[in-house]
C-alpha cells in the first residue's frame, strides 16, 4: 500500500510528516525549516510563489500576496491576488503542492495519499473545501481528522487507558478547545468550541495598532497597505521574541512620513506590555474553555491531561495561566508547532497498516530558577522566594528570560543563586550554583531592571546570564545539570568596557546540602570583609562585624543542627543586605 502522509494545513504555517523507520517525522521543507508559511503570491513575472518567498514579498507587494487563507475556507468568498480572483481551495492547493514537492524531494517517495487535519469545530462546508484543496493539488485525501484527535495521537494516547484530555489549540488564525475521551484505543470528541477569527494574527494586529499609536498622528493612513504589511512583519517578530525575552528593542527606520519629514519607529516593549495588549483575547479562550467543560458535564478536576497545540501557545502567559487553572503542569513535550502534523502522519500510518512507535522527547525533569525577594500582600517579605524561569517538562533545548528589580537605591551588587526543584521556598530545592553581579552603576535607583536568562541545551548545560539595562553590563556562567557543577566562564564586557566582577565558583559534585550552605557562608564572610574598608559609618561597621562573628561561630559549632542552620540563614540574609548597601 502507498505511504500515507499527514498534513497540518495551518493558518500561518503548514507542515507535512510521515513515518520513517516506524517513527513519525516532520519533513524539512526548505533550508532546514520544517514548516512552510501558508502564504501564496504572484511575483513580478506573473508566476505563482509560495511559502517563505511569498511571505517575504508581502511587505512590498501586499496586493500580490494572500495570507491566512484558512480563515476563509467554506465561506464562499473569493480573494483577490495580482488583479485576479481565487477560491480559498485554489490558494490552499498551492500550499499543499509545495508541501508535496518538498516531501518527494526529501523522502524520494511519491506523495499520492494524505490525511489532512482541520479544527474540530469546522463545518461541513469547510471540511469539503479542505478536501477539494487536496484534490486540486493532485492528491487523494483518504481522511480528514480533527486537530485535537491528531494531537492526542501525537502524545501516544492510544494505549489501554481511560483519560479525559483537554486540547487547547491556539494557532496563527484560529482557536479551538476540545475535550476528548480516550478509552480502549478509541478517541472521542466529547465537546468542542472555538473561534475561527482568533489567533496569532490578531495578536499581530494589536501590536500593529500599538506601534501606530506610538507614531505621530495620521502618519499611517488606513489605505497605506505597504506600511501596515511592514509593521505586521515587525509585530510577528516581536511576538515570537517575547516568548523567550522579557523585553525587546523595536527599531524600524523610515516607516512613514509626517509633514514632509521621515518618521522612525523606535521603542522598547516588555513582555508584560504585550501580555496586557492581548489579555482580552486570551480571556476569550478561557471563557470558551469553561464552556466546553460545562457542555461535557465535566469539572476541571475530571481532566487528566491538558495538551498545548499551535505556535501561539509558546506565549508564557498561556502556559502559566493554564497551570494555575488546573493545578498541574500542562503538556507541551511534543512541539506545539508540529504535533498536529505528527498526529496526522500516525493516523495515515494506521490506515496504511504501518506500526508507529512512541515519540521520545527530551524535557527538563525539574524546574529551574533563582532565589529572590518577594513582597507579599500587607507588606510581608519572603526572603526565600523561588522564582521559576524554565518550567518542569519544558522541551529542551529551551531558553527563557525573566525581569527582576533591584531592592534598594544605590544597590551595588546582585546575588544570582540558581536552584532546581518545585518547592516555592528556594532553600528547599537543590542548589546548583551562584554568581555575583557587582559593580552596578552608581546611583542606580530602586526598581531598576535586571534580566536573567537561562539557556538549557541537550547536553544538560544551563547557561545563566544577567543583564543590567541602564549600563548594558552583562555577566554569565554555566551549570552542568547532570553533574551539578558550575562551569566557570569569563564574563562579557559591558558597554563601557569596565572590568568585570568575578564569577563565584560552586564546590563540585556530590556535595550535601549542609556542605553547600557552609560554602556559601564562607564566601559571604570573605565578601563582607572586603567591604569593611569601603564604609566609615560606625554603626554599619559594627553590624557587619557582629554578623561575621555569629557566622564564624556557627561554622565552628554543630552546623548540622536545624537551630544553627536557621540562625545562620537569617544572619546571612541580614549580612547580605548590609553589604549590598555599601
Amino acid at each position: 500500500m502507498d505511504k500515507i502522509f499527514g498534513i497540518d494545513l495551518g493558518t500561518t504555517n503548514s507542515e507535512i510528516a510521515c513515518l520513517k523507520d516506524g517513527k513519525p517525522e516532520v519533513i524539512t521543507v526548505v533550508n532546514e525549516k520544517k514548516y512552510l508559511p501558508s502564504a501564496v503570491g504572484v511575483d513580478m513575472s506573473g508566476n505563482i510563489i509560495t511559502g517563505f518567498t511569498a511571505r517575504n514579498q508581502y511587505a512590498a507587494y501586499p496586493e500580490n500576496t494572500v495570507l491566512s487563507i484558512k480563515r476563509k475556507m467554506g465561506s464562499g468568498q473569493k480573494v483577490s491576488m495580482a488583479g485576479n480572483t481565487y477560491t480559498p481551495a485554489r490558494i490552499s492547493a498551492e500550499i499543499i503542492k509545495a508541501l508535496k514537492k518538498a516531501a518527494e524531494r526529501e523522502t524520494g517517495l511519491p506523495v499520492k495519499k494524505v490525511v489532512i487535519t482541520v479544527p474540530a469545530y469546522f463545518t461541513d462546508a469547510q471540511r469539503k473545501e479542505t478536501i477539494q484543496a487536496g484534490e486540486l493539488a493532485g492528491l487523494e485525501v483518504v481522511r480528514i481528522i480533527n486537530e485535537p484527535t491528531a494531537a492526542a495521537l501525537a502524545y501516544g494516547s492510544r494505549k489501554d487507558q481511560h483519560e479525559k484530555i483537554l486540547v487547547y489549540d491556539l494557532g496563527g488564525g484560529t482557536f479551538d478547545v476540545s475535550l476528548i475521551e480516550v478509552e480502549d484505543e478509541i478517541i472521542e470528541v466529547l465537546a468542542t468550541d472555538g473561534d475561527s477569527l482568533l489567533g496569532g494574527d490578531d495578536f499581530d494586529r494589536l501590536l500593529v495598532d500599538f506601534f501606530i499609536s506610538c507614531l505621530p498622528e495620521n502618519a499611517v493612513s488606513p489605505q497605506d497597505l505597504k506600511v501596515k504589511a511592514r509593521l505586521k512583519n515587525t509585530a510577528e517578530s516581536v511576538k515570537i521574541g517575547l516568548s523567550n525575552e522579557s523585553f525587546l528593542a523595536v527599531k524600524e527606520e523610515f516607516i512613514a512620513s509626517s509633514k514632509g519629514k521621515p518618521v522612525h519607529l523606535e521603542l522598547n516593549i516588555e513582555r508584560k506590555d504585550f501580555e496586557g495588549l492581548i489579555e482580552a483575547e486570551l480571556n476569550k479562550t478561557f471563557t470558551l474553555l469553561e464552556k466546553v467543560l460545562k457542555t461535557a458535564g465535566c469539572t476541571r478536576s475530571d481532566i487528566t491531561k491538558v495538551l498545548l497545540v499551535g505556535g501561539s501557545t509558546y506565549i508564557p502567559k498561556i502556559f502559566n495561566s493554564l497551570n494555575r487553572r488546573f493545578g498541574f503542569d500542562v503538556h507541551r513535550e511534543v512541539d506545539p508547532t508540529y504535533c498536529v502534523a505528527i498526529g496526522a502522519a500516525i493516523q495515515g500510518a494506521i490506515i496504511a497498516g504501518e506500526e508507529a512507535d512512541t515519540i521520545l522527547v527530551d524535557v527538563n525533569s525539574h524546574s529551574l530558577g533563582i532565589k529572590c525577594l518577594n513582597i507579599k500582600p500587607f507588606g510581608a517579605i519572603d526572603r526565600d522566594h523561588y522564582s521559576i524561569i524554565i518550567n518542569k517538562n519544558t522541551p529542551i533545548p529551551a531558553s527563557m528570560t525573566q525581569t527582576y528589580y533591584t531592592v534598594i537605591n544605590n544597590q551595588k551588587a546582585v546575588d544570582i543563586d540558581v536552584y532546581q526543584g518545585e518547592n516555592s521556598a528556594a532553600s528547599k530545592n537543590t542548589f546548583l550554583g551562584s554568581m555575583v553581579m557587582d559593580k552596578l552603576p552608581k546611583k542606580l535607583p530602586e526598581g531598576s531592571e535586571i534580566d536573567v536568562a537561562f539557556e538549557y541545551n541537550l547536553n544538560g548545560i544551563v547557561e545563566i546570564s544577567s543583564f543590567e539595562r541602564q549600563s548594558g553590563k552583562k555577566e554569565k556562567f554555566k551549570v552542568d545539570i547532570n553533574r551539578q557543577e558550575t562551569v566557570l566562564e569569563e564574563a562579557s564586557c559591558d558597554g563601557r568596557g569596565e572590568e568585570k566582577g568575578a564569577v563565584r565558583p560552586f564546590e563540585k559534585e556530590m556535595q550535601t546540602e549542609k556542605e553547600i550552605s557552609r560554602g556559601k557562608i564562607e564566601r559571604l564572610i570573605n565578601t563582607a570583609r572586603k567591604k569593611l574598608d569601603k564604609t566609615k559609618d560606625p554603626e554599619t561597621l559594627n553590624n557587619i562585624e557582629i554578623r561575621i562573628h555569629i557566622l564564624k561561630e556557627a561554622l565552628k559549632g554543630d552546623f548540622a543542627s536545624e537551630k544553627t542552620q536557621k540562625k545562620a540563614e537569617i544572619t546571612s540574609e541580614e549580612l547580605a543586605e548590609l553589604i549590598a548597601g555599601i
